[in-house]
């Protein structure tokens, strides 16, 4: 079967996708309006074709199958690697299997794993209790304007990293590390951000994306 891996030059690393309609179950109404992915979909009609193919791969993807892939492709980084670009990484209880795999198959590199499958609770439970312990994983919850702060404390209080995007205000973005890619328009930067400060810091941090 032909890789789903591709690079993504925008963030500087390899990437999976899964098909939006079929993985996004956990997205808010504000996410499904403003989704940055309607705009590439109008200019490649292809894509459509390929989120058939990339879920394919992913029902079937393993620790194994990913090394493969990243064997293949020294001659970019693959100390990490998005999980996804387009598409929800866990939208079922088999995703979270399927991404403890991947990870704990390949130890050398880390996972860069934007979510809002926080939303549901049994899934939030299973994130917290049996990805946050994998060290070369990063959960982030994906937040927007639809957000309660109810939702951003309880968040807070279960050790989230947290990645907000939908409001450029002072306000949304004061105490947020401001994302060097969208705020300074840093192409790339992604694969070289602090470990300390942006999305790869293993201690809870929380990102401002500025619309872009």
């Amino acid at each position: 079967m032909v890789t789903s891996l591709r690079w993504c030059a925008d963030i500087g690393m390899f990437a999976y996708d899964r098909s939006i309609p079929k993985s996004c179950v956990h997205a808010t109404p504000f996410c499904k309006v403003h989704c940055f992915n309607d705009k590439l979909y109008k200019y490649y009609p292809g894509m459509h074709g390929k989120d058939i193919l990339n879920e394919s791969y992913w029902r079937d993807i393993s620790g194994a199958r990913v090394r493969a892939d990243l064997a293949g492709k020294r001659t970019r980084q693959t100390k990490r690697v998005r999980l996804m670009t387009r598409g929800e990484g866990i939208s079922t209880h088999g995703d979270i299997n399927r991404v403890r795999r991947i990870a704990e198959g390949n130890p050398d590199t880390i996972f860069w794993l934007p979510s809002r499958a926080w939303r549901d609770d049994t899934l939030c439970a299973r994130i917290v209790a049996e990805l946050f312990p994998v060290p070369n994983l990063r959960v982030l919850a994906s937040l927007d304007p639809s957000n309660s702060a109810e939702e951003i404390e309880s968040l807070a209080r279960d050790g989230f990293s947290t990645m907000f995007f939908g409001d450029d205000s002072e306000l949304a973005t004061a105490g947020r590390f401001k994302c060097p890619k969208t705020h300074s328009h840093a192409k790339g930067h992604c694969a070289v951000c602090s470990t300390r400060k942006g999305c790869f810091s293993r201690a809870p941090v929380h990102v401002h994306l500025k619309e872009h």
